[in-house]
């Protein structure tokens, strides 16, 4: 059985699973190169075909997430709006509409709105509205166009194309991908938002999965969002930055805010309780934090989700009766909320997936497949948990051979061909930075070595000279570690061994590893979000990491994404040379583009 898998919603994404066996997987944003892409991703699904060797007359089933899309994601909003689009969202459409009592019209708001990317779906035929406009029988007119549109490309008869409930899909890939599974677990799934909920809660045991509850006002999603819209960045993309910032806030400038969000809402059992006050969730909390400073905003929300997530996972332990969770949705990427959720004593293990946000709806939604057609018991037999992420399109030699050739290279760089990792490692131990480009690509928001910036991670000029170079990043924001499984121990307190794989987790840094990882720790708390690895997991990266170890006796590197600041990580080599070399005029001194080591000449430097 061949089952293709869709999220035609922002962070678009395909998938192909065979026999139970994840093929490939990727985002639509590592084709058409624009960040958290919406729609129709043609772009992966032809990349997952011709990755797998697999036609379209092949597929048995096209498994769509999520049910009820809302139209404005079709017109990819979230991707084509600015920070100044968001904000007047808000103020021309949202606030008339539940403040004054106006029907305005998203259309007529945005009138000469255009998207970004290449949109397949026919928009003529869906209306550009938001949830908030939906009349009549519109939400079943456009899960209509989606399904004649996919069975129209792929050239199956509609009762092959199904429909998976959202955060169905976010709970079957994030139980299927999970290595190791327990007798019973306790799946949780928390996002802004889909299919008219926020939140999941599952139970897995002998008898299969069984959603307990469902919950329509677990807003931490989304006053998450509105809050980082609020302090001037894109909601739905710059979360994480607000995470970074919230250490620097002392508590007496965090303790105001903190108790806005808090009294905002409150964990009743398996659910959660709104505020009556707050009928929106941007100018509620725009009115009530105007006496409060940004850092001190930030630090307060950041509590306010780590208090109420742990309140409400001790109550979900208590109903379902294990200490064993799997955590996905946009809330699981908040890696200091998964941190304090490893320490509650209600918790004895906890798997957060690689990109558990909507990215990975298409690869839930085809296991959702799979175990509808045989059943829980068959399909835990056949589908294959995953030991690594790298899930999407492999470096092949026409791959290389673009890079090598192209007049840019030619002209500024020579090369190393098939070069040793010894020489690689020597490289980035006198201090200088190393773009990796080789291999099968990460899935998910985390680089996790194969599409990599690294670097020493003991040295903390570094920082500044990556963040000079190409990152752009802001300067209070962490760079992470990628180390060794063997030094682990050594470098991080994990007590209950719950290890980190796919840097989905933070935790405290031991005093050696607050030295051997100094510019890969976070420069407030010490904190550190780390990808533990074996050699069967990635065995060249983790080759060139054991390289390094023997020359300076650290067992880990500094790894962040290979991509500029706005785009999203880089898949194909030459993509390199379009976002980075040539546009930037980024002066990269080294770049590994599969075997070959490419240096730049000295009088380009």
């Amino acid at each position: 059985m061949i089952v293709l898998g869709i999220n035609d919603s922002h962070d678009a994404s395909a998938c192909l699973v065979k026999d139970g066996d994840l093929l490939v997987a990727l985002s639509e944003e590592r084709v058409q190169r624009i960040k958290s892409t919406g729609g129709f991703p043609h772009g992966a699904i032809g990349s997952c075909l011709h990755e797998a060797g697999i036609t379209r007359k092949d597929i048995d089933y096209v498994a769509l997430a999520t049910e009820r899309l809302v139209p404005n994601n079709i017109y990819n909003v979230n991707a084509t709006f600015t920070v100044a689009d968001f904000l007047r969202m808000h103020e021309e459409y949202f606030y008339p509409r539940i403040y004054k009592g106006v029907e305005v019209k998203f259309a007529e708001v945005f009138s000469g709105y255009k998207p970004c990317g290449d949109l397949l779906y026919p928009l003529d035929k869906v209306p550009f509205i938001t949830s908030a406009e939906f009349q009549g029988n519109e939400e079943e007119e456009i899960q209509r166009m989606r399904s004649d549109f996919a069975a129209d490309y792929f050239g199956i008869d509609k009762e092959r194309v199904i429909f998976v409930n959202h955060h169905k899909s976010h709970a079957y890939y994030s139980y299927y991908i999970t290595p190791e599974k327990q007798a019973k677990m306790a799946i949780v799934t928390s996002d802004s938002g889909g299919d008219s909920a926020y939140t999941s809660i599952s139970i897995v045991d002998e008898k299969g999965i069984t959603k307990i509850w469902e919950d329509h006002d677990s807003l931490i999603g989304k006053i998450y969002t509105a809050v980082t819209l609020q302090l001037g960045m894109r909601p739905n993309e710059h979360e994480y930055k607000v995470m970074g910032l919230a250490p620097y806030a002392s508590e007496f400038h965090k303790k105001g805010p903190r108790e806005v969000f808090l009294n905002a809402l409150q964990v009743d059992g398996l659910g959660f309780q709104r505020n009556p006050a707050m009928k929106d969730f941007f100018f509620y909390f725009r009115d009530q934090l105007k006496p409060y400073r940004f850092d001190g905003i930030a630090g307060g929300l950041q509590d306010f989700v780590e208090i109420r997530l742990n309140e409400w996972f001790n109550n979900i332990g208590k109903k379902a009766g294990t200490g064993h969770f799997i955590f996905s949705g946009g809330v699981a990427n908040n890696v200091k909320a998964n941190k304090k959720l490893c320490e509650l004593d209600a918790v004895e293990t906890l798997f957060i997936p690689p990109g558990p946000g909507d990215e990975s709806l298409a690869i839930g939604a085809a296991y959702s497949v799979i175990c509808d057609k045989i059943g829980h018991h068959e399909a835990g037999k056949r589908i294959k948990s995953k030991h690594n992420a790298y899930w999407g399109p492999d470096i092949v030699e026409d791959d290389c051979a673009k890079f090598r050739d192209h007049p840019y290279v030619k002209k500024h760089f020579r090369a190393i061909l098939n070069c040793g990792l010894r020489q690689v490692a020597e490289i980035i131990a006198q201090g200088e930075v190393v773009a990796l480009c080789f291999g099968r690509m990460e899935f998910g928001s985390r680089a996790l070595g194969h599409r990599s910036l690294v670097a020493d991670p003991s040295k903390p000029e570094i920082v500044r000279k990556i963040n000079d170079l190409i990152k752009k990043r802001d300067f209070w924001m962490p760079f992470t570690p990628s180390i060794l499984d063997e030094n682990y121990d050594e470098y991080v307190v994990d007590p209950k061994h719950i290890g980190s794989p796919y840097m989905t987790i933070t935790f405290d840094s031991t005093e050696e590893g607050r030295s051997a990882l100094k510019a890969a720790n976070h420069p407030y708390d010490y904190t550190v979000r780390p990808q533990k690895i074996t050699a069967a997991m990635c065995p060249i990266y983790y080759e060139l990491i054991h390289e390094f170890k023997k020359i300076t006796g650290i067992g880990a590197l500094l790894n962040t994404s290979l991509n500029i600041h706005g785009k999203p990580i880089v898949n194909k080599p030459i993509d390199i040379i379009n976002e980075i070399l040539l546009p930037q005029d980024i002066p990269l001194k080294y770049i590994l583009v599969g075997s070959d080591l490419y240096i730049r000449n000295e009088d380009q430097q």
